[in-house]
């Protein structure tokens, strides 16, 4: 019987076939092997060289000490059922001899959720798609339901999943997966054909649809045309300015305390404490007009180590955040892919959003220098209201974990208010009101904001018996529309309709305002 392997398998996208087109330096790539059926074993030379943490750290060197990246990659072409497919199985750091966009999305995602059980997930990856772009892995120390996790299945892009598998010809083995699919089982060169093909039928087979059904409601985009099409768009919207929809953020999980600034190539003096497009675009050397030249642009996480080393690298391309609307459908740019929103859960969204009550009370049109100003102008126009924002109630006992009760409290009603930034910043309001929902209900967190109150005479505003239900939650969106109704990108709706839901179980009543921006 063979020894058992650990095997990582991508499957290369449809008509792509020379290595020109699958690998990023061809030139640098040589072959190791040429198997009987012309399959090709591919490697690039390992690069041998002592720790720099021995230097660095130890401050000394040590002949004796070396480490190599090997990077190899066995290219298997198979017919299946009149399909002709290529798969890379790939050993050391090989996954990043790959160009951009050759690799099949989600193929292991697939596989695995074609196979496992609801409930037999050990691990997830997952990102808050088209609000604050929040990435995290997620596990748990027995298998679990996805609802275990808290997994939204409205917002959140499932990236890669781990669970135990019952499939015979798997092992029985624990299956990881996303584009990739890796698992450790008894198989090797002479037999490893058999196998590709049951992972490609699997990967084929739509029986996730029976417990992950979810997974649709945002489908990667692989149509080259309709892509051409989405980015013509959006530098549409860039040039137009429209960055309600299009913003910027870090595309992948980092170690924040290693990163000192950004720095955008082509802008070199200056440093940033975050990625801003228009700050990328004002380093063009040309006008926008081709989605390649976002593409090219470079943007470099700086060592807080070492401020002449850069730690990240990525295109700004891959680092935009865009939601569009195209003949009828909407779309997400996320980690430089495309994803089509499912129609229906589209409707579902737009559906809950509408049904969300509209506050009649008379507000201020928005004509302030800030959030702040407008804060106070407007609790002094509304009767006998007060600015709650400044009192700050700590939470968990750290500096810095602080709640706002609300902006302003009118009467029965906590009002929040935001400018509406896109979805990372209208996230960050509904989230705020969430949380704050959460604070009045407990009686700690009421008595500190009293005895805060109480030094300006106001600790009388909190009843002494605070029920829910007397209260209503009223987030109030400042918006350069003018609709009754305030207009925000699709995901802001998704994010605004999970705090309702939650929001309404404790008991509040809540209601939606637009601010007329006329400044």
């Amino acid at each position: 019987m063979p020894n058992k392997n650990k095997l990582s398998i991508y499957l290369i996208k449809e008509n792509l076939i020379n290595i020109e087109d699958i690998f990023d330096k061809p030139n640098e790539l040589a072959i190791l092997d040429t198997l009987p059926d012309e399959s090709k074993v591919y490697y690039k030379a390992s690069d041998i060289h002592e720790p720099s943490w021995m230097k660095d750290f130890f401050l000394k060197n040590n002949n004796n000490l070396h480490q190599a990246n090997s990077r190899v990659v066995l290219l298997k072409t198979l017919n299946i059922d009149d399909e002709s497919r290529i798969f890379a199985l790939t050993f050391g750091y090989a996954r990043f001899l790959f160009k951009p966009n050759v690799l099949e999305e989600q193929f292991g995602l697939r596989i695995i959720l074609n196979t496992i059980k609801q409930n037999e997930i050990r691990k997830i990856s997952k990102t808050s798609v088209g609000t604050n772009q929040k990435q995290s892995d997620e596990q748990l120390p027995k298998n679990s339901d996805i609802s275990e996790f808290g997994f939204d299945i409205n917002r959140d892009l499932m990236k890669n999943i781990s669970g135990k598998s019952e499939d015979e010809i798997f092992e029985n083995s624990m299956l990881t997966g996303g584009d990739i699919f890796s698992l450790t089982v008894s198989r090797d060169i002479t037999n490893i054909d058999e196998f590709l093909i049951y992972c490609y039928k699997r990967y084929k087979e739509t029986t996730y649809q029976e417990n992950f059904s979810w997974i649709d409601n945002i489908k990667f985009i692989r149509d080259k045309k309709l892509i051409e099409q989405l980015n013509v768009n959006l530098i549409n919207e860039i040039k137009n300015k429209n960055f309600n929809q299009v913003w910027m953020a870090v595309p992948e999980v980092v170690a924040w305390e290693d990163i000192k600034d950004f720095v955008i190539c082509g802008d070199n003096r200056h440093h940033y404490a975050d990625i801003e497009i228009e700050k990328v675009i004002e380093s063009l050397r040309n006008e926008l007009m081709s989605i390649e030249q976002l593409q090219n642009k470079i943007i470099k996480a700086i060592s807080s180590k070492d401020d002449t080393q850069s730690i990240y690298e990525w295109r700004a391309y891959d680092c935009i955040v865009a939601e569009i609307t195209f003949n009828g459908n909407e779309y997400c740019l996320s980690n430089g892919k495309w994803y089509k929103i499912d129609i229906d859960f589209v409707d579902t969204i737009n559906q809950q959003y509408n049904s969300i009550e509209l506050n009649q009370d008379i507000f201020l049109d928005y004509c302030h220098k800030d959030e702040d100003a407008y804060n106070s102008a407007l609790s002094m126009s509304l009767p006998k209201a007060i600015m709650l924002h400044k009192y700050k109630v700590p939470i968990g006992g750290g500096q810095g974990n602080n709640i706002e009760p609300c902006d302003v409290l009118y009467g029965n009603k906590m009002i929040h208010i935001k400018h509406n930034g896109g979805s990372s910043m209208l996230s960050h309001l509904f989230n705020q009101a969430l949380v704050s929902s959460q604070m009045w209900l407990d009686s700690e967190s009421r008595n500190i904001l009293k005895g805060k109150l109480s030094i300006d005479g106001k600790q009388d505003i909190i009843p002494p018996n605070f029920a829910a239900n007397n209260y209503e939650i009223v987030i109030a969106i400042i918006n350069k529309f003018v609709e009754e109704r305030p207009k925000i990108p699709f995901f802001s709706k998704v994010s605004l309709c999970f705090a309702v839901r939650n929001i309404k179980q404790y008991g509040y009543k809540i209601s939606l305002k637009n601010v007329k921006n006329v400044k």
